[in-house]
Protein backbone atom coordinates (compact mmCIF):
# COMPACT_ATOMS: atom_id res chain seq x y z
CA UNK A 1 0.00 0.00 0.00
CA UNK A 2 1.29 3.40 -1.59
CA UNK A 3 1.29 6.32 0.91
CA UNK A 4 -0.89 8.07 -1.69
CA UNK A 5 -3.48 4.95 -1.27
CA UNK A 6 -3.29 5.30 2.93
CA UNK A 7 -3.98 9.18 2.39
CA UNK A 8 -7.16 8.11 0.22
CA UNK A 9 -8.47 5.60 2.54
CA UNK A 10 -8.24 7.92 5.56
CA UNK A 11 -9.18 10.86 3.31
CA UNK A 12 -12.59 9.04 2.16
CA UNK A 13 -13.01 7.48 5.89
CA UNK A 14 -13.13 11.02 7.34
CA UNK A 15 -15.34 12.85 5.10
CA UNK A 16 -17.53 10.19 5.37
CA UNK A 17 -17.58 10.08 8.91
CA UNK A 18 -17.73 13.91 8.78
CA UNK A 19 -20.80 14.08 6.58
CA UNK A 20 -22.35 11.07 8.97
CA UNK A 21 -21.64 12.75 12.41
CA UNK A 22 -22.85 16.52 10.33
CA UNK A 23 -26.23 14.46 9.50
CA UNK A 24 -26.49 12.96 13.22
CA UNK A 25 -26.01 16.31 14.54
CA UNK A 26 -28.15 17.79 12.29
CA UNK A 27 -31.21 15.32 13.47
CA UNK A 28 -30.75 16.09 16.48
CA UNK A 29 -30.70 19.81 16.60
CA UNK A 30 -33.64 19.70 14.71
CA UNK A 31 -35.13 17.99 17.03
CA UNK A 32 -33.86 20.42 19.53
CA UNK A 33 -35.70 22.95 17.75
CA UNK A 34 -38.66 21.45 17.66
CA UNK A 35 -38.52 21.04 21.53
CA UNK A 36 -37.43 24.67 21.71
CA UNK A 37 -41.00 25.77 19.78
CA UNK A 38 -42.71 23.24 21.96
CA UNK A 39 -41.08 25.01 25.13
CA UNK A 40 -41.23 28.35 24.16
CA UNK A 41 -45.19 27.86 23.26
CA UNK A 42 -45.82 26.17 26.23
CA UNK A 43 -44.67 29.18 27.82
CA UNK A 44 -46.99 30.90 26.44
CA UNK A 45 -50.03 29.11 26.69
CA UNK A 46 -49.38 29.36 30.70
CA UNK A 47 -49.25 33.15 30.55
CA UNK A 48 -52.37 33.05 28.61
CA UNK A 49 -54.30 30.47 30.75
CA UNK A 50 -53.25 31.85 33.98
CA UNK A 51 -54.79 35.11 32.88
CA UNK A 52 -57.84 34.09 31.40
CA UNK A 53 -58.11 32.01 34.64
CA UNK A 54 -57.97 35.08 36.52
CA UNK A 55 -59.90 37.10 34.43
CA UNK A 56 -62.64 34.46 34.86
CA UNK A 57 -62.19 34.97 38.38
CA UNK A 58 -63.08 38.41 38.12
CA UNK A 59 -66.24 37.79 36.10
CA UNK A 60 -66.99 35.36 39.31
CA UNK A 61 -66.04 38.05 42.14
CA UNK A 62 -68.22 40.64 40.11
CA UNK A 63 -70.80 37.87 40.09
CA UNK A 64 -70.97 37.25 43.76
CA UNK A 65 -70.75 40.82 44.71
CA UNK A 66 -73.64 42.54 42.70
CA UNK A 67 -75.86 39.29 44.00
CA UNK A 68 -75.02 39.81 48.09
CA UNK A 69 -75.63 43.85 47.00
CA UNK A 70 -79.47 42.54 45.72
CA UNK A 71 -80.16 40.15 48.78
CA UNK A 72 -80.19 40.69 52.43
CA UNK A 73 -80.84 37.18 53.60
CA UNK A 74 -79.10 34.49 51.90
CA UNK A 75 -78.99 31.00 52.86
CA UNK A 76 -76.48 28.12 52.88
CA UNK A 77 -78.45 26.46 50.23
CA UNK A 78 -79.45 29.38 48.37
CA UNK A 79 -75.44 30.16 48.14
CA UNK A 80 -74.62 27.44 46.82
CA UNK A 81 -77.69 26.87 44.04
CA UNK A 82 -76.11 30.53 42.97
CA UNK A 83 -72.59 29.12 43.10
CA UNK A 84 -72.47 25.69 42.11
CA UNK A 85 -72.55 26.57 38.30
CA UNK A 86 -69.42 28.67 38.67
CA UNK A 87 -67.22 25.47 40.69
CA UNK A 88 -68.13 23.16 38.05
CA UNK A 89 -66.76 25.67 35.15
CA UNK A 90 -63.71 26.85 36.80
CA UNK A 91 -62.18 23.67 39.05
CA UNK A 92 -59.66 25.83 39.62
CA UNK A 93 -61.55 27.56 42.41
CA UNK A 94 -60.59 26.19 45.66
CA UNK A 95 -64.12 27.16 47.19
CA UNK A 96 -66.62 30.68 47.45
CA UNK A 97 -67.17 32.49 50.37
CA UNK A 98 -69.47 35.57 51.84
CA UNK A 99 -68.12 37.16 55.12
CA UNK A 100 -70.50 40.32 55.85
CA UNK A 101 -69.04 43.00 57.97
CA UNK A 102 -70.09 42.81 61.63
CA UNK A 103 -68.97 45.28 65.05
CA UNK A 104 -69.22 44.68 68.31
CA UNK A 105 -72.92 43.48 68.52
CA UNK A 106 -74.12 40.65 65.74
CA UNK A 107 -75.99 41.16 63.23
CA UNK A 108 -79.52 39.56 63.77
CA UNK A 109 -78.78 37.46 60.45
CA UNK A 110 -75.75 35.82 61.99
CA UNK A 111 -76.68 35.57 65.62
CA UNK A 112 -75.72 31.82 66.28
CA UNK A 113 -72.28 32.55 64.28
CA UNK A 114 -69.18 32.02 66.54
CA UNK A 115 -66.46 34.44 65.49
CA UNK A 116 -62.61 32.58 65.50
CA UNK A 117 -59.43 33.10 64.67
CA UNK A 118 -56.45 30.73 64.21
CA UNK A 119 -54.23 30.23 67.24
CA UNK A 120 -50.29 29.43 67.35
CA UNK A 121 -50.91 25.46 66.78
CA UNK A 122 -53.64 26.15 63.92
CA UNK A 123 -56.56 25.66 65.90
CA UNK A 124 -59.54 27.64 66.14
CA UNK A 125 -60.56 29.90 69.17
CA UNK A 126 -63.00 32.22 70.06
CA UNK A 127 -61.88 35.85 68.88
CA UNK A 128 -61.04 39.14 71.00
CA UNK A 129 -64.38 41.44 70.60
CA UNK A 130 -63.13 43.97 68.06
CA UNK A 131 -64.34 47.05 66.70
CA UNK A 132 -64.50 45.37 62.82
CA UNK A 133 -65.38 41.64 61.50
CA UNK A 134 -65.50 40.01 58.69
CA UNK A 135 -66.04 36.22 59.48
CA UNK A 136 -66.72 34.01 57.04
CA UNK A 137 -70.73 32.66 56.92
CA UNK A 138 -71.25 31.34 53.67
CA UNK A 139 -68.76 28.35 51.99
CA UNK A 140 -69.51 26.66 49.01
CA UNK A 141 -68.29 23.61 49.12
CA UNK A 142 -68.95 23.46 52.60
CA UNK A 143 -68.48 19.93 53.87
CA UNK A 144 -64.65 19.59 53.67
CA UNK A 145 -64.65 23.47 55.02
CA UNK A 146 -67.49 23.39 57.80
CA UNK A 147 -64.82 24.23 60.17
CA UNK A 148 -63.97 27.45 58.55
CA UNK A 149 -67.50 29.14 59.73
CA UNK A 150 -67.00 31.86 61.81
CA UNK A 151 -63.27 32.58 60.39
CA UNK A 152 -62.45 36.45 60.79
CA UNK A 153 -60.55 37.54 57.62
CA UNK A 154 -60.08 40.31 59.20
CA UNK A 155 -57.85 38.95 62.23
CA UNK A 156 -54.83 37.63 59.66
CA UNK A 157 -52.92 40.81 58.21
CA UNK A 158 -52.66 39.84 54.87
CA UNK A 159 -56.58 39.52 54.30
CA UNK A 160 -56.90 42.56 55.94
CA UNK A 161 -54.68 44.71 54.19
CA UNK A 162 -56.65 43.21 50.99
CA UNK A 163 -59.70 43.96 52.39
CA UNK A 164 -59.24 47.56 52.71
CA UNK A 165 -57.89 47.88 49.78
CA UNK A 166 -60.71 46.81 48.22
CA UNK A 167 -62.93 48.95 50.31
CA UNK A 168 -60.84 52.18 49.39
CA UNK A 169 -60.55 51.33 45.92
CA UNK A 170 -63.87 49.15 45.05
CA UNK A 171 -61.79 47.13 42.49
CA UNK A 172 -61.29 43.18 43.02
CA UNK A 173 -58.26 42.66 45.11
CA UNK A 174 -55.40 39.61 45.31
CA UNK A 175 -54.28 38.88 48.56
CA UNK A 176 -50.25 38.15 49.24
CA UNK A 177 -49.51 34.26 49.60
CA UNK A 178 -51.29 33.31 52.70
CA UNK A 179 -51.70 30.11 54.69
CA UNK A 180 -55.71 28.89 54.06
CA UNK A 181 -57.85 28.52 56.96
CA UNK A 182 -57.17 24.38 56.56
CA UNK A 183 -53.42 24.29 56.35
CA UNK A 184 -53.05 22.23 53.33
CA UNK A 185 -49.93 21.05 54.57
CA UNK A 186 -48.54 23.96 54.18
CA UNK A 187 -49.58 24.93 50.34
CA UNK A 188 -49.97 28.10 50.05
CA UNK A 189 -52.96 30.10 48.44
CA UNK A 190 -54.42 33.63 47.83
CA UNK A 191 -57.53 34.88 47.74
CA UNK A 192 -59.65 37.45 45.12
CA UNK A 193 -62.10 39.18 47.18
CA UNK A 194 -64.49 42.27 46.44
CA UNK A 195 -66.40 44.90 48.70
CA UNK A 196 -69.78 44.41 48.57
CA UNK A 197 -71.64 47.72 49.31
CA UNK A 198 -75.27 48.08 50.59
CA UNK A 199 -76.08 51.40 48.30
CA UNK A 200 -79.30 52.29 51.17
CA UNK A 201 -76.91 52.64 53.91
CA UNK A 202 -73.68 53.80 52.17
CA UNK A 203 -71.80 51.12 54.08
CA UNK A 204 -69.71 48.03 53.67
CA UNK A 205 -71.74 45.28 53.72
CA UNK A 206 -69.30 42.52 53.68
CA UNK A 207 -67.12 40.90 51.22
CA UNK A 208 -67.30 38.04 48.88
CA UNK A 209 -64.47 36.09 47.64
CA UNK A 210 -62.97 33.37 45.61
CA UNK A 211 -60.36 31.04 47.53
CA UNK A 212 -57.49 29.55 45.55
CA UNK A 213 -55.05 26.50 46.92
CA UNK A 214 -52.37 27.85 44.71
CA UNK A 215 -51.49 24.07 43.97
CA UNK A 216 -54.47 22.72 42.84
CA UNK A 217 -54.90 26.17 40.87
CA UNK A 218 -51.68 26.06 38.86
CA UNK A 219 -52.34 21.76 38.09
CA UNK A 220 -55.71 22.37 37.26
CA UNK A 221 -55.39 25.49 34.99
CA UNK A 222 -51.67 24.03 33.41
CA UNK A 223 -52.13 20.69 33.45
CA UNK A 224 -51.10 20.00 29.49
CA UNK A 225 -48.03 22.24 30.42
CA UNK A 226 -46.74 21.26 33.27
CA UNK A 227 -45.11 18.00 31.51
CA UNK A 228 -43.09 20.35 29.70
CA UNK A 229 -41.81 22.80 32.34
CA UNK A 230 -41.14 23.37 35.70
CA UNK A 231 -42.78 26.82 36.61
CA UNK A 232 -41.99 28.69 39.93
CA UNK A 233 -44.72 31.32 41.09
CA UNK A 234 -43.67 34.04 43.20
CA UNK A 235 -45.60 37.14 44.72
CA UNK A 236 -43.32 40.68 44.37
CA UNK A 237 -43.75 41.05 47.69
CA UNK A 238 -43.07 37.23 48.95
CA UNK A 239 -39.77 36.50 46.99
CA UNK A 240 -38.57 34.00 49.63
CA UNK A 241 -41.86 32.06 49.88
CA UNK A 242 -42.88 31.18 46.71
CA UNK A 243 -46.61 30.77 45.84
CA UNK A 244 -45.74 27.65 44.12
CA UNK A 245 -42.92 25.29 42.54
CA UNK A 246 -42.86 21.78 40.74
CA UNK A 247 -38.98 22.49 40.06
CA UNK A 248 -36.93 19.39 41.56
CA UNK A 249 -34.18 19.34 44.24
CA UNK A 250 -31.58 18.94 42.05
CA UNK A 251 -29.68 21.87 40.14
CA UNK A 252 -31.17 22.97 36.58
CA UNK A 253 -29.33 23.72 33.64
CA UNK A 254 -27.33 27.68 33.64
CA UNK A 255 -29.25 29.91 31.67
CA UNK A 256 -32.79 27.63 31.02
CA UNK A 257 -34.79 29.73 33.10
CA UNK A 258 -36.99 32.54 31.96
CA UNK A 259 -38.71 34.28 33.57
CA UNK A 260 -42.14 36.50 32.77
CA UNK A 261 -43.74 39.32 34.97
CA UNK A 262 -47.73 38.72 35.32
CA UNK A 263 -50.02 41.76 36.68
CA UNK A 264 -52.44 40.35 39.19
CA UNK A 265 -54.85 42.97 40.12
CA UNK A 266 -52.65 44.87 42.68
CA UNK A 267 -50.01 42.29 42.86
CA UNK A 268 -47.36 41.29 40.65
CA UNK A 269 -46.54 37.63 40.06
CA UNK A 270 -42.94 36.45 38.29
CA UNK A 271 -43.44 32.82 36.38
CA UNK A 272 -40.02 31.57 36.43
CA UNK A 273 -39.76 28.40 33.64
CA UNK A 274 -37.43 25.99 33.47
CA UNK A 275 -37.82 23.37 30.50
CA UNK A 276 -37.89 19.66 31.63
CA UNK A 277 -34.85 18.10 31.22
CA UNK A 278 -35.72 15.79 28.60
CA UNK A 279 -36.48 19.30 26.11
CA UNK A 280 -32.86 20.69 26.83
CA UNK A 281 -31.09 17.06 26.94
CA UNK A 282 -29.70 15.86 23.57
CA UNK A 283 -32.42 14.60 22.02
CA UNK A 284 -29.90 10.68 20.72
CA UNK A 285 -32.92 11.01 18.70
CA UNK A 286 -32.99 7.05 17.15
CA UNK A 287 -33.08 8.03 14.20
CA UNK A 288 -29.89 9.86 13.90
CA UNK A 289 -28.39 6.80 15.20
CA UNK A 290 -29.47 4.70 12.87
CA UNK A 291 -28.48 7.40 10.26
CA UNK A 292 -24.92 7.37 11.87
CA UNK A 293 -25.04 4.13 11.66
CA UNK A 294 -25.57 3.64 7.93
CA UNK A 295 -23.61 6.73 7.05
CA UNK A 296 -20.15 4.98 8.57
CA UNK A 297 -20.98 1.17 7.53
CA UNK A 298 -21.13 3.17 4.09
CA UNK A 299 -18.10 5.10 4.70
CA UNK A 300 -16.25 1.96 5.65
CA UNK A 301 -17.74 -0.47 2.01
CA UNK A 302 -16.87 2.85 0.21
CA UNK A 303 -13.17 2.59 1.34
CA UNK A 304 -13.50 -1.29 0.82
CA UNK A 305 -14.79 -0.59 -2.46
CA UNK A 306 -12.21 1.78 -3.20
CA UNK A 307 -9.66 -0.43 -2.32
CA UNK A 308 -10.37 -3.87 -3.62
CA UNK A 309 -10.54 -1.52 -7.05
CA UNK A 310 -6.66 -0.16 -5.92
CA UNK A 311 -5.96 -3.69 -5.52
CA UNK A 312 -7.39 -4.92 -8.60
CA UNK A 313 -5.65 -1.75 -10.77
CA UNK A 314 -2.35 -3.08 -9.12
CA UNK A 315 -2.40 -6.65 -10.22
CA UNK A 316 -3.53 -4.97 -13.45
CA UNK A 317 -0.59 -2.70 -13.73
CA UNK A 318 1.50 -5.24 -12.54
CA UNK A 319 0.84 -7.19 -15.40
CA UNK A 320 0.79 -4.58 -17.61
CA UNK A 321 4.02 -3.94 -16.20
CA UNK A 322 5.35 -7.11 -17.15
CA UNK A 323 3.59 -7.60 -20.45
CA UNK A 324 5.60 -4.05 -21.15
CA UNK A 325 8.59 -5.47 -20.43
CA UNK A 326 8.23 -8.58 -22.02
CA UNK A 327 7.42 -6.76 -24.93
CA UNK A 328 10.24 -4.11 -24.30
CA UNK A 329 12.34 -7.14 -24.64
CA UNK A 330 11.47 -8.94 -27.07
CA UNK A 331 11.58 -5.29 -29.04
CA UNK A 332 14.49 -5.67 -27.92
CA UNK A 333 15.47 -8.96 -29.68
CA UNK A 334 13.83 -7.91 -32.50
CA UNK A 335 16.34 -4.58 -32.81
CA UNK A 336 19.21 -6.75 -32.05
CA UNK A 337 18.34 -9.00 -34.62
CA UNK A 338 17.81 -6.31 -37.15
CA UNK A 339 20.75 -4.97 -36.48
CA UNK A 340 22.68 -8.20 -36.80
CA UNK A 341 20.62 -8.61 -40.21
CA UNK A 342 22.18 -4.80 -41.21
CA UNK A 343 25.41 -6.08 -40.04
CA UNK A 344 25.73 -9.04 -42.06
CA UNK A 345 24.14 -7.59 -45.17
CA UNK A 346 26.96 -5.24 -44.67
CA UNK A 347 29.59 -7.33 -44.35
CA UNK A 348 28.41 -9.40 -47.28
CA UNK A 349 28.45 -5.98 -49.23
CA UNK A 350 31.81 -5.73 -48.31
CA UNK A 351 32.57 -9.47 -49.38
CA UNK A 352 30.72 -8.70 -52.51
CA UNK A 353 32.82 -5.61 -53.18
CA UNK A 354 36.08 -8.06 -52.08
CA UNK A 355 35.39 -10.46 -54.29
CA UNK A 356 34.76 -7.89 -57.64
CA UNK A 357 38.18 -6.20 -56.21
CA UNK A 358 40.05 -9.95 -56.82
CA UNK A 359 38.01 -10.15 -60.13
CA UNK A 360 39.81 -6.89 -61.46
CA UNK A 361 43.04 -7.70 -61.30
CA UNK A 362 42.53 -10.52 -63.33
CA UNK A 363 40.88 -8.14 -66.02
CA UNK A 364 42.46 -6.11 -68.52
CA UNK A 365 40.08 -4.25 -70.27
CA UNK A 366 39.96 -0.89 -68.87
CA UNK A 367 36.10 -0.26 -69.82
CA UNK A 368 35.44 -3.67 -67.76
CA UNK A 369 38.21 -2.48 -64.49
CA UNK A 370 36.15 1.08 -64.66
CA UNK A 371 32.46 -1.01 -64.27
CA UNK A 372 33.93 -3.14 -61.66
CA UNK A 373 35.13 -0.02 -59.55
CA UNK A 374 31.86 2.09 -60.20
CA UNK A 375 29.76 -1.00 -58.86
CA UNK A 376 32.00 -1.58 -55.82
CA UNK A 377 31.86 2.49 -55.27
CA UNK A 378 28.07 1.59 -55.07
CA UNK A 379 28.19 -1.16 -53.19
CA UNK A 380 30.57 0.59 -50.54
CA UNK A 381 27.64 3.61 -50.55
CA UNK A 382 24.96 0.84 -49.39
CA UNK A 383 27.23 -1.21 -47.16
CA UNK A 384 28.02 1.95 -45.36
CA UNK A 385 23.77 2.57 -45.30
CA UNK A 386 23.64 -0.46 -43.46
CA UNK A 387 26.65 0.05 -41.63
CA UNK A 388 24.64 3.84 -40.07
CA UNK A 389 21.78 1.86 -39.62
CA UNK A 390 22.65 -1.21 -37.13
CA UNK A 391 24.91 1.84 -35.45
CA UNK A 392 21.65 3.67 -34.88
CA UNK A 393 20.15 3.20 -31.12
CA UNK A 394 16.70 2.37 -32.75
CA UNK A 395 17.76 0.89 -36.05
CA UNK A 396 15.21 2.99 -37.64
CA UNK A 397 17.07 5.54 -39.13
CA UNK A 398 20.12 6.75 -40.58
CA UNK A 399 22.22 10.04 -39.60
CA UNK A 400 22.75 12.00 -42.96
CA UNK A 401 25.56 13.75 -41.12
CA UNK A 402 27.53 11.36 -40.03
CA UNK A 403 26.55 9.52 -43.60
CA UNK A 404 28.11 12.04 -45.46
CA UNK A 405 31.49 12.08 -43.22
CA UNK A 406 32.14 8.59 -43.74
CA UNK A 407 31.33 9.11 -47.17
CA UNK A 408 33.81 11.80 -47.81
CA UNK A 409 36.56 9.96 -46.02
CA UNK A 410 36.06 7.21 -48.33
CA UNK A 411 36.18 9.03 -51.61
CA UNK A 412 39.27 11.04 -49.83
CA UNK A 413 40.74 7.30 -49.40
CA UNK A 414 39.95 6.76 -53.50
CA UNK A 415 41.15 10.28 -54.00
CA UNK A 416 42.95 12.88 -51.83
CA UNK A 417 43.02 15.52 -54.18
CA UNK A 418 40.22 17.60 -53.19
CA UNK A 419 38.93 18.84 -49.83
CA UNK A 420 35.65 18.83 -49.09
CA UNK A 421 33.52 20.77 -46.28
CA UNK A 422 30.34 20.12 -44.93
CA UNK A 423 27.15 21.84 -43.49
CA UNK A 424 24.68 19.68 -42.30
CA UNK A 425 22.54 19.74 -39.46
CA UNK A 426 21.98 16.34 -37.10
CA UNK A 427 18.71 15.14 -39.76
CA UNK A 428 17.43 11.53 -39.25
CA UNK A 429 16.50 10.10 -42.45
CA UNK A 430 13.99 7.25 -42.56
CA UNK A 431 14.70 3.46 -43.83
CA UNK A 432 12.58 3.50 -47.09
CA UNK A 433 14.79 6.81 -48.32
CA UNK A 434 18.38 6.17 -46.69
CA UNK A 435 19.67 4.01 -49.50
CA UNK A 436 18.39 5.65 -52.38
CA UNK A 437 19.81 8.92 -51.11
CA UNK A 438 22.97 7.15 -50.21
CA UNK A 439 23.16 5.98 -53.39
CA UNK A 440 22.19 9.76 -55.60
CA UNK A 441 24.83 11.27 -53.44
CA UNK A 442 27.80 8.90 -53.91
CA UNK A 443 26.80 9.06 -57.76
CA UNK A 444 27.03 13.37 -57.37
CA UNK A 445 30.23 12.89 -55.19
CA UNK A 446 31.92 10.48 -57.40
CA UNK A 447 30.85 12.05 -60.68
CA UNK A 448 32.53 15.51 -59.03
CA UNK A 449 35.52 13.65 -57.87
CA UNK A 450 36.21 11.86 -61.12
CA UNK A 451 35.28 14.64 -63.50
CA UNK A 452 34.94 17.86 -62.02
CA UNK A 453 38.41 18.04 -60.90
CA UNK A 454 41.05 17.63 -64.13
CA UNK A 455 43.79 19.37 -62.80
CA UNK A 456 44.91 17.70 -59.72
CA UNK A 457 47.29 20.50 -58.81
CA UNK A 458 44.54 22.79 -58.41
CA UNK A 459 42.82 23.64 -55.01
CA UNK A 460 39.67 21.67 -55.27
CA UNK A 461 37.19 21.86 -53.27
CA UNK A 462 33.77 20.01 -52.58
CA UNK A 463 31.15 21.57 -50.43
CA UNK A 464 27.75 19.79 -49.28
CA UNK A 465 25.03 21.60 -47.49
CA UNK A 466 21.83 20.53 -45.95
CA UNK A 467 18.69 22.93 -45.02
CA UNK A 468 15.23 21.90 -43.36
CA UNK A 469 12.46 23.61 -45.02
CA UNK A 470 9.20 23.41 -43.77
CA UNK A 471 7.25 20.86 -43.15
CA UNK A 472 9.29 17.44 -43.65
CA UNK A 473 10.90 18.92 -46.74
CA UNK A 474 14.71 18.62 -46.89
CA UNK A 475 17.18 20.07 -49.71
CA UNK A 476 20.61 18.96 -50.10
CA UNK A 477 23.25 21.10 -51.93
CA UNK A 478 26.35 19.29 -53.74
CA UNK A 479 28.41 22.28 -54.99
CA UNK A 480 32.33 22.19 -56.37
CA UNK A 481 34.39 24.33 -58.09
CA UNK A 482 35.94 22.36 -60.65
CA UNK A 483 35.56 23.07 -64.99
CA UNK A 484 31.53 22.99 -65.01
CA UNK A 485 29.48 20.57 -66.82
CA UNK A 486 29.34 20.15 -71.06
CA UNK A 487 28.23 23.41 -72.29
CA UNK A 488 25.19 20.91 -73.69
CA UNK A 489 24.85 18.86 -71.22
CA UNK A 490 21.07 18.30 -69.95
CA UNK A 491 20.63 15.48 -66.88
CA UNK A 492 17.50 14.50 -68.23
CA UNK A 493 19.03 13.09 -71.57
CA UNK A 494 22.60 12.09 -69.51
CA UNK A 495 23.28 8.27 -71.08
CA UNK A 496 25.59 7.27 -68.40
CA UNK A 497 24.45 4.94 -66.06
CA UNK A 498 25.35 7.08 -62.99
CA UNK A 499 22.85 9.49 -64.23
CA UNK A 500 20.17 6.52 -65.00
CA UNK A 501 20.39 5.66 -61.61
CA UNK A 502 20.52 8.75 -59.82
CA UNK A 503 17.10 9.74 -62.36
CA UNK A 504 15.55 6.20 -60.93
CA UNK A 505 16.39 6.72 -57.61
CA UNK A 506 14.81 10.13 -57.68
CA UNK A 507 11.51 8.65 -59.54
CA UNK A 508 11.77 6.37 -56.51
CA UNK A 509 11.69 8.60 -53.09
CA UNK A 510 9.93 11.12 -55.38
CA UNK A 511 13.21 13.48 -54.98
CA UNK A 512 13.72 16.86 -57.61
CA UNK A 513 16.89 17.17 -58.38
CA UNK A 514 18.40 20.22 -60.73
CA UNK A 515 21.58 21.70 -61.50
CA UNK A 516 23.42 24.69 -62.05
CA UNK A 517 27.06 25.14 -63.45
CA UNK A 518 29.39 27.64 -65.20
CA UNK A 519 33.14 27.57 -65.80
CA UNK A 520 33.46 28.33 -61.93
CA UNK A 521 31.84 25.08 -60.86
CA UNK A 522 28.70 22.68 -61.01
CA UNK A 523 25.56 22.76 -58.14
CA UNK A 524 23.51 19.69 -58.11
CA UNK A 525 20.36 20.44 -55.30
CA UNK A 526 18.08 17.46 -54.68
CA UNK A 527 14.66 17.98 -52.28
CA UNK A 528 12.76 15.31 -50.87
CA UNK A 529 10.56 14.64 -48.17
CA UNK A 530 12.13 13.41 -44.92
CA UNK A 531 9.36 10.94 -43.44
CA UNK A 532 11.63 10.48 -40.57
CA UNK A 533 11.44 14.16 -39.27
CA UNK A 534 7.82 13.74 -39.26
Amino acid sequence: MTRFQLFKYLSVLLIGALISFFIFYNINARYLSKNKITVDNTISKSILKITDELNKINLVIESMGFFFENHDDVSQNLFEQFTNPYLKQLPSIGALEWAPKIGDSKNKEIEELVITESDSAGGFVPITANEVHYPIALLNPLKPLKDAIGYDNYSEENRKSAIDLAISTKEITFTAPIELVQKNNGVLGFLALKAVQDSNLSRTKGIVAGIYRMDLFVKKTLKNELPIVNITITDSAANENPLFTNLPLKKHKEGSEIIKKLNIGNRTWYMSFIPKQKYIDFPHVLESYLVLLFGLLTTGLLVYVVKKNDDYNDRLEARVLLRTSELEASNKMKENLLREIHHRVKNNLQITSSLMNMQKRKLVSKEAITALSDSQARISAIALTHQKIYQDQDSKAVNLHDYLVDLMEHQKKISASFTYKINCPYISIDLDRAVPLALIISELVTNAVKHAYPDTTKYNELLIDVTEQSGENVLLSIRDNGKGLPEHFNIKEAEGIGFEIIRALCRQISAKLTYESNDYGTQFDLAFRNQAQA
